[in-house]
């Protein structure tokens, strides 16, 4: 059969995609970080213009409260003070307001102390010179007014000061904004030039792409021949796949049908011997005699026989492998509830049984219960004469040989030991046949189904079964349940 074309992965499509959504983001990203340096170099900025307006306006209402004050030592006009107050009231807010902008400045805070030191004595002469005024003449304040001017030439020292502080800090700033506006531009051309790269790139792929994909055409139009071949065989293969379910739904039926009659028309005529056997031993106790009553007890034996062989006949074929009804379910407790069900005969032999750790399965509870009891019933009846069963169950991890983690591992086997009478190695799948059984009923009765069901059940979950034993000295039932089996 011809080949058919490889055509070229398309997966550089995802990559073109995801190199461009990369770029994009990152300019994003870099962008909004830009912005945010921006916004900050913009705000220290105004701060700076903002301090150096409220030193300003310091010295400005300072100048307007001397200016006053001299107005009314002149002319004694009250309306002079009122303008004096109201440039001291400002002047302190102001002073405020000032001294928070500069909190974060050592420096700064520094000289805005002596500035303020400087400015509240000048506030106190100036009162001082007022309280005084109604006192003296105003020829008489002239000399006083010297000392104020030293202050206020202070003042305006102080203030050059902290101006060429903040004069410094904006160029610093200004600088440093016009650096970064420099790298945002390079960035975003460089990143452009990249972005325009990409594209190029991806434009050049889908070309090519385009070019192949008559080439594909051809190869689908070949797959599409290959694929009509191949489900022409797969039609043909269902035929014959539903034929066989057919037979298999037919043979279901079938057993439907011999499980209904086992369970009513089989059994019913079972009870009625026993029934009928039992009365008539009660209605005519003078007419049967020791001999009569032994065949009749035998009638009786024989039929509860079979009714236990069709009730394991049953429970066999009703064993099917539906996982429906699995969960979680910790195999100790159902140890225990195995042995609550042969509490009797387990005090009958004075039977010791032995659990070590069992592990949490999922399984179906119902199923394995009977497991449990079918292997623990089978090690208490063929216990030794006059020697107490012992049986112990205990639990083994099964290493996984493809993962080196000891914490891994592929299943669980699970023993059940006991020191019963034993049997020859030779028997040992052949125990676990429907019907098959090593000794008399007489010996050790039976229907020779539990350990057929034993390993239904645990092939169901998709497991093994197995049984070594040395004849007069005990055996052992290894169950082997795999890893998906296994819960914790």
């Amino acid at each position: 059969m011809k080949p058919l074309h490889k055509r070229k992965s398309p997966k550089f499509n995802y990559w073109v995609f995801i190199s461009s959504s990369i770029v994009l983001l990152t300019l994003s990203f870099l962008s909004l970080i830009w912005f945010q340096k921006q916004k900050e170099t913009n705000r220290w900025i105004s701060h700076t213009y903002e301090v150096k307006l409220k030193i300003e306006k310091c010295f400005g209402l300072l100048l307007e409260a001397e200016s006053n004050q001299r107005g009314f030592l002149m002319s004694r006009d009250s309306s002079y003070l009122q303008h004096v107050r109201n440039a001291e009231s400002l002047l302190l807010t102001t002073l405020a307001q000032l001294k928070a902008l500069i909190a974060d400045n050592k420096n700064q805070l520094e000289n805005f102390n002596n500035l303020q030191a400087l400015i509240l004595s000048r506030i106190t002469r100036l009162q001082f010179m007022l309280d005084v005024s109604s006192q003296a003449k105003p020829s008489v304040f002239s000399p006083a007014l010297a000392p104020g001017k030293e202050i206020m030439d202070s003042v305006h020292n102080k203030i050059k000061i902290m101006e060429a502080a903040e004069d410094a800090l904006l160029s610093q700033r200004s600088f440093f904004k016009q650096t970064e506006d420099y790298r945002v531009i390079t960035f975003i051309v460089l990143f452009s030039v990249l972005a325009f790269a990409i594209l190029m790139w991806s434009f050049v792929k889908i070309k090519n792409e385009n070019s192949l994909r008559v080439r594909a055409q051809m190869d689908a139009n070949l797959l599409e021949n290959l694929v009509n071949e191949r489900t022409t065989e797969i039609k043909n293969i269902n035929k014959v796949l539903q034929d066989q379910n057919e037979k298999l739904e037919r043979k279901n039926r079938d057993l439907t049908s011999f499980t209904h009659i086992a369970s009513h028309d089989l059994k019913e005529p079972l009870r009625k011997i026993e029934m009928f056997t039992g009365r008539f031993i009660q209605t005519n106790p003078d007419h049967v005699n020791d001999a009569s009553r032994q065949l009749l007890d035998k009638i009786t034996y024989q039929t509860k026989r079979m009714q236990d062989l069709i009730e394991s006949i049953l429970k066999y074929a009703q064993t099917d492998d539906e996982t429906q009804g699995f969960k979680q379910i910790n195999l100790n407790e159902t140890a225990i509830t195995a042995m609550e069900s042969l509490s009797e005969i387990i005090k009958e032999k004075n039977a010791i049984i032995s659990i070590q750790h069992l592990p949490v399965i999922r399984c179906n509870p119902d199923q394995m219960t009977q497991v449990f009891i079918n292997l623990l019933g089978n090690g208490l009846k063929y216990s030794k004469p006059g020697i107490p069963p012992h049986l112990e169950i205990n639990a083994t991890r099964l290493a996984d040989k493809n993962n080196p983690d000891p914490a891994q591992h592929s299943g669980w086997k699970i023993d059940f030991c006991d020191n019963g009478i034993g049997f020859e190695e030779t028997y040992a799948k052949k125990i676990f046949e429907i019907f098959q059984r090593l000794h008399s009923n007489d010996e050790y009765p039976g229907t020779g189904i539990g350990l057929a069901i034993c390993k239904k059940i645990i092939e169901n979950h998709r497991g093994s079964i197995t049984a070594t034993s040395t004849l007069g000295k005990g055996s052992v039932f290894s169950l082997i349940l795999p890893s998906d089996t296994i819960e914790s």
